[in-house]
């Protein structure tokens, strides 16, 4: 009898523990669909039918942010009393605060998240946070904390920082270890034009000898040769050099000249020989022996420059320019000559005589530095003569040297 009373009692409990399951599954469900509608009245109904979902009210937050913020707030305090791990509610629950004006409870939010979450988010938060305080001690100690953790693009956070204080010291300041945000600060720096600032940067990244940061490094070189700055300009050409990372550097004692004798393909980078892109003109390496053909098909312009070089000099000194070379179908006084100009290619301190030699030849000519000049550009240009037709034939370029007068 007992037993069976008490079997019968089990059933009992059991059936009433699915069917109170199945009815809380359903209302769950139920909340569900309205949740997920994504709307303010939907949320609403969800919250009413289960009330103790902390995603729920963080949604609410979100869609009550823009027309009612005390609402917005209400839902988010709500929500961390069911979540109080949640880092994002408190970074929206600070910001929320200080777009009230209440910077007090703001800060102990963002605090909170970055308790919560020790990822990249809460630090970024809290740098834009004592940014906007002009705070710089608490601004800097969270920037350098996102930085040890920055992934994706780094780029805000280099604004950020060049918002506070920009002076190219910023790998030493956030203590960047990462290579590639290394590499990432320099190019900001020449994407911001300040290539006043990127000797630090540019050393830095030198010293980590990467492969993939040489494009960087010689976009950089570059930028420093088109500003004329040659000081600069030679500490990251001859630093890639000394890493292995291009074939040669640059020496001031001797001749200046880098690849000299053509052995290597011009890379029209940093302090290599440029090949601008001419119309009519075709560039070819000689093999035996070595040299650069220069080939000139009759309908290149009437002036066009087709090979030069950045070549650092010292101010107020005679150099002595040499080629050995020979051509073929150019006659004399055609147009085809050396010339020294400023780096920006203005002034003219040096003009060689035409090119013009069946048999092989050495031309020369002297130039004097004016005062300041720190880099030239050696230029091999064609300026028709008048008179004449456009050149049809070619050069071939065994050699080039610049050296200090004796």
């Amino acid at each position: 009898m007992w037993y069976r009373i008490a079997r019968f009692l089990g059933i009992a409990i059991a059936v009433a523990g699915f069917a109170a399951a199945a009815v809380w599954s359903a209302r769950l469900g139920w909340a569900d669909y309205w949740f997920r509608k994504e709307t303010l009245a939907g949320t609403e109904r969800a919250i009413a039918i289960t009330p103790d979902r902390a995603s729920y009210y963080y949604r609410l937050a979100l869609l009550s942010s823009d027309d009612r913020p005390a609402r917005a707030t209400e839902a988010l305090e709500r929500a961390l009393k069911l979540n109080p791990a949640d880092a994002q509610s408190w970074i929206d629950l600070g910001l929320q605060y200080e777009a009230g004006g209440d910077n007090a409870r703001a800060g102990r939010c963002l605090l909170r998240a970055a308790e919560e979450d020790a990822e990249y988010l809460p630090r970024w938060t809290l740098a834009n946070y004592y940014f906007r305080r002009n705070d710089p001690p608490r601004f800097w100690f969270w920037a350098k904390q996102a930085a040890g953790m920055a992934y994706g693009d780094p780029l805000p956070l280099f604004r950020l920082c060049g918002q506070m204080e920009e002076d190219g010291k910023l790998i030493v300041r956030l203590a960047i270890r990462n290579p590639s945000v290394r590499a990432g600060y320099l190019a900001y720096l020449v994407g911001q034009n300040r290539t006043d600032l990127v000797g630090p940067a540019s050393r830095s990244v030198i010293e980590e000898n990467r492969e993939v940061d040489t494009p960087v490094l010689l976009a950089v070189c570059d930028r420093l040769l088109e500003q004329g700055s040659a000081g600069e300009a030679l500490d990251i050409w001859n630093g890639l050099a000394e890493t292995g990372r291009i074939p040669r550097g640059v020496r001031l004692a001797g001749s200046a000249i880098t690849n000299s004798t053509f052995s290597t393909a011009p890379t029209s980078r940093g302090f290599d020989w440029r090949l601008p892109e001419v119309d009519g003109v075709d560039a070819a390496s000689e093999e035996s022996p070595g040299g650069l053909r220069l080939t000139f098909s009759g309908r290149q312009p009437e002036r066009c420059e087709t090979l030069a070089q950045f070549v650092p000099v010292e101010e107020n000194r005679t150099y002595s320019l040499r080629s050995r070379y020979r051509t073929s179908g150019i006659a004399a006084g055609t147009g085809l000559a050396w010339r020294v100009t400023g780096a920006n290619g203005s002034g003219s301190f040096g003009e060689a005589s035409d090119l013009s030699a069946e048999d092989e030849r050495e031309d020369r000519v002297s130039f004097v530095t004016p005062a300041g000049c720190r880099l030239v550009r050696l230029s091999l240009v064609y300026q028709r003569s008048l008179g004449t037709t456009r050149i049809a034939g070619y050069v071939v370029l065994r050699s080039v040297a610049m050296e200090l007068a004796k």
